[in-house]
């Protein structure tokens, strides 16, 4: 029996989230994200720090014919993400253990990804096509498990701060204990 594509997704969200933690030493913080509706698999931040990335996480279990890791993202024409706080991660896992990993900014992913339309062209498909142990296109975006966090370190920090709360913008809700406030029309 083989990993359907929901299950290699999620273990790839997992693997994504762990090793981030345990190779920047606890200096990421990532959060899942519940509703997967425009291929937002997890947002990381830099602990302390108000400054996010959107990660796209792909885990690949086997090696393709011609031995290079393949992965595919689809989405509308007008979606697809090009800000450099969004961030692909594939990982290729081999005998229960990651072997390679390529972090890779949107915007270099859509440069280098082969496009094609899919669904009856009503969307796009991008093909990531990468060699676990030789120069391709996509090389300089693969490195060690153990490089992971330092490189997602040096892409976040590298973003813009994020937008600072409008002064005085606070919710405080209060209630006397054992009341519920009225409910309002």
């Amino acid at each position: 029996m083989t990993l359907s594509d929901v299950q290699a997704g999620r273990i790839g969200e997992h693997l994504l989230a762990v090793y981030a933690m345990l190779t920047s030493n606890g200096a990421l913080v990532p959060f899942q994200v519940d509703a997967d509706d425009d291929h937002r698999d997890l947002v990381v931040a830099i602990k302390g720090k108000s400054v996010f990335a959107s990660l796209q996480a792909k885990a690949c279990f086997e090696l393709g014919a011609s031995g290079f890791v393949q992965s595919n993202a689809t989405y509308f024409a007008g979606s697809i993400p090009r800000d450099p706080a969004w961030i692909y991660v594939i990982v290729l896992v081999l005998d229960l253990a990651p072997v390679a990993w390529w972090v890779v900014p949107a915007p270099d992913f859509n440069r280098l990804a082969t496009q094609s339309p899919a669904r009856g062209g009503r969307e796009v498909e991008l093909h990531f096509r990468a060699y676990p142990d030789r120069d391709d296109a996509f090389a300089p975006f693969r490195i060690s498990t153990r490089e992971l966090g330092t490189r997602l370190l040096d892409l976040i920090g590298a973003l813009p701060p994020a937008t600072e709360p409008l002064p005085g913008a606070r919710l405080v809700l209060a209630t006397r204990p054992g009341r519920l406030p009225p409910a309002r029309p």
